[in-house]
């Protein structure tokens, strides 16, 4: 994904934009007109990056300035503008770099493609006069389709619980929404459908499209990229009694740091989401993924824990991870690549002493 290669990304634009022949902000802004015959719609940022699309089939495709031309991104055809002024940008497109990086001298080699450029500058209703506009953002912004992959059977092989107990057969497809990635189910167990509409809703969310817009919005003004976060889900636990799904988000832009994982956990028989981590705590709320050991149960885990000199959690003070397993009760921390992490694993019977009455009630079912 392109935000992984941000910090190369990023250096090559420093590298890219020293001695420009003419100044990046004197292209700053929107322009609309035609390459050879095809209309299209182009931004420039004020740092030697923009973005452009055919109206006719709206991807954006990304523009680094490099010397006196631009190149489109995996450098699939580069521009040169010979008639520059604040209104109007006309110039040339080639399947092929320049043979001389004099403006004056600068041609497209014998056996290139070359097609005319024309733009016309364009006022956003926004006032924002670079990539992240509402006039060239707004056309892009429409709402995706619901595209859903093969039915698969969901593999239980690993689960401890007796043959007699093991779940019905339950498939499982991906669903896609533009760049949000959910699931759906199907079985005999009476709450999949309700499971279904809440994974739909989640996906199909306006406030999450609308993030997922502003995200896009963000990267194009900073790097030329139309970049979204990186989605995913699967699911991770099936028993007779429950269902748990993992999502993961990667946050545009932010390095391993915009890492998100979260669990939704829910109840087959009817459909409705709980939080495992409420077996062992009231106060927790549905969505608290990641919380502190209860003293008691902390004491337990740490009770012969070595303590590491350069870790800092060997005391078991950090916030911890609780998720349904095969194996039982999973407890663990973000894994960071450090080899501080610490994770547990406890099936129903060691997990009973440290659970509420409503939890132990729940680890039964479990054995």
């Amino acid at each position: 994904m392109y935000h992984r290669m941000l910090p190369y990304i990023f250096a090559s634009l420093l590298s890219s934009i020293a001695l420009p022949v003419f100044a990046s902000d004197d292209l700053s802004g929107i322009w609309q007109g035609t390459l050879g015959k095809s209309k299209i719609r182009v931004c420039f940022n004020e740092y030697g990056t923009g973005s452009y699309y055919y109206q006719r089939y709206l991807t954006p495709i990304r523009l680094e300035q490099v010397d006196n031309h631009w190149q489109e991104d995996k450098q699939t055809g580069f521009w040169q503008f010979d008639n520059v002024s604040e209104q109007q940008l006309i110039g040339r497109w080639s399947n092929k770099e320049w043979t001389s990086t004099d403006p004056s001298k600068a041609q497209p080699s014998a056996s290139s493609k070359s097609l005319t450029i024309k733009l016309e500058r364009q006022i956003s209703p926004d006032a924002i006069n670079d990539c992240s506009s509402d006039a060239f953002n707004q056309p892009l912004e429409i709402a995706p389709r619901l595209s859903r992959g093969k039915w698969q059977p969901f593999d239980n092989t690993d689960s401890i619980a007796p043959k007699a107990h093991q779940p019905q057969q339950i498939n499982y497809r991906q669903l896609s929404y533009g760049t949000e990635i959910s699931l759906e189910f199907k079985g005999e167990q009476t709450g999949i459908p309700a499971i279904n509409q809440w994974l739909k809703q989640k996906l199909t969310s306006k406030t999450q499209l609308e993030e997922t817009f502003e995200t896009r919005r963000r990267m194009l003004a900073q790097i030329g990229l139309p970049i979204t976060d990186e989605t995913g889900a699967e699911p991770s636990f099936i028993n007779q009694h429950w269902l748990s799904v993992r999502f993961y988000r990667w946050a545009a832009g932010y390095g391993a740091g915009g890492i998100n994982r979260s669990f939704t956990s829910f109840n087959l028989s009817d459909g409705k989401p709980f939080n495992p981590w409420q077996w062992f705590s009231e106060d927790v709320a549905l969505d608290e993924m990641r919380n502190q050991l209860p003293p008691a149960l902390r004491a337990k885990l740490f009770a012969d824990m070595e303590v590491v000199e350069d870790c800092d959690n060997s005391d078991g003070s950090g916030y911890f991870y609780l998720t349904l397993s095969p194996k039982g009760i999973e407890i663990w921390e973000t894994p960071n690549g450090s080899g501080c992490e610490n994770e547990f694993t406890l099936n129903p019977q060691e997990a009973m002493p440290f659970a509420t009455e409503y939890g132990k009630s729940q680890l039964k079912l479990m054995e």
